[in-house]
């Protein structure tokens, strides 16, 4: 690769578009001639960055995950107090209530499911997250 010399800034105005964090080498190359140390402090910062990113996404992750796991420990719960309660109630003679509230359990536990697969599915799962992301 051959070094360009770049014009001054009196004679061109250069934009250069990168998607990283970092410009390209040509260009730290001269932010390194017009102030020495520059380059390092650019590099420490795209680590710290790096870093943090990786910290952020671990957290939401971890946070994720928590809340799967609550919503499977209250969908049980849901599940195990509106079927025993609908099966006390048919128990203790209250026959068409029992059904319709063990009934109406099942086919809302079952709802969820379905959504919740379909969601994961399609990727719609982490929408909100992602959304709150520059």
């Amino acid at each position: 690769m051959t070094e360009k010399e770049l014009p001054s800034s009196s004679q061109y105005q250069l934009k250069v578009l990168s998607s990283d964090h970092l410009p390209p080498p040509e260009i730290l190359r001269e932010y390194e001639r017009i102030m020495p140390g520059v380059t390092k402090l650019l590099m420490e910062k795209a680590i710290q960055h790096q870093q943090n990113r990786i910290e952020n996404e671990r957290r939401a992750l971890n946070i994720y995950n928590l809340k799967s796991f609550a919503g499977l420990i209250f969908g049980f719960l849901i599940g195990v107090l509106g079927l025993g309660g609908g099966f006390y109630l048919t128990f203790k003679g209250y026959n068409v209530i029992g059904i319709i509230f063990s009934s109406s359990t099942l086919v809302s536990l079952v709802m969820a499911f379905i959504y919740g697969s379909q969601s994961r599915r399609n990727g719609n799962h982490r929408n909100s997250e992602t959304q709150n992301k520059p």
